[in-house]
């Protein structure tokens, strides 16, 4: 079929700033790109679909969720050639259909814990310097006295540094587990187990260069964190 061609659309630096958001939280809702951008969601409303419909954004389909956003094939191109992405983006893109049902609550809620931390920071001296994705180079394994060897596979490392305090003292090292309420208690109970086998071995100084470090398990609800 013919592709009518695309008329009247320029992308602007405000166009950049929404893609950027999307690529460093993976998946974005409009909720998320009105806080961050500080637009109006009725303003994102109008204009994200126009992103989506150039390409440089993808609008994911899975029911009951709606309106969510991942990079299109345009904005890695943007995102790469902007200095904002390295090369390798475009090999690693996820395709639409390997956004799963059940990886898609985590994802957002990855992305809910990235966005709310990257406001927190906005006007105070802690920073969030470092946001590294769940990938083979966080994993690792830790040999336990009871419970043999355990996997060490956060959902992200990220680092938030006080910039009004010197070098080497102003840098809090995070393991973030972020839990939708589906994980039993018996592997959390192994988790707690295996980070705190690594962490007394100091397994984490060779391999992250980090002094210690502290797990962030974030739940959905008060009720779950607190059951």
């Amino acid at each position: 079929r013919s592709i009518m061609p695309s008329t009247g659309f320029q992308f602007t630096e405000r166009d950049k700033e929404i893609v950027n958001y999307v690529y460093q939280l993976r998946v974005a809702t409009l909720d998320h790109l009105a806080a961050l951008t500080g637009r109006s969601y009725k303003t994102l409303e109008r204009r994200v679909p126009k992103l989506r419909d150039e390409r440089y954004l993808r609008r994911l389909k899975p029911r009951p969720h709606k309106g969510l956003y991942v990079l299109g094939s345009k904005g890695v191109r943007v995102l790469i050639e902007g200095g904002h992405a390295p090369d390798e983006l475009a090999e690693q893109r996820r395709r639409e259909n390997e956004w799963k049902d059940l990886t898609i609550p985590h994802a957002l809620l990855v992305a809910s814990i990235h966005a709310k931390l990257l406001l927190l920071s906005r006007h105070t001296p802690v920073k969030l310097s470092l946001w590294q994705h769940e990938h083979a180079a966080l994993q690792d394994t830790v040999q336990t006295p009871f419970d043999g060897k355990l996997p060490i596979r956060p959902d992200v490392y990220f680092v938030l540094q006080h910039t009004g305090r010197p070098a080497g003292r102003n840098k809090e090292h995070f393991f973030l587990e972020a839990d939708t309420g589906t994980m039993s208690h018996t592997k959390i109970a192994l988790k707690i187990k295996a980070y705190a086998a690594y962490h007394q071995q100091q397994r984490h100084v060779a391999k992250f260069g980090m002094n210690y470090f502290q797990v962030a398990i974030i739940t959905n609800t008060r009720a779950r964190a607190e059951n």
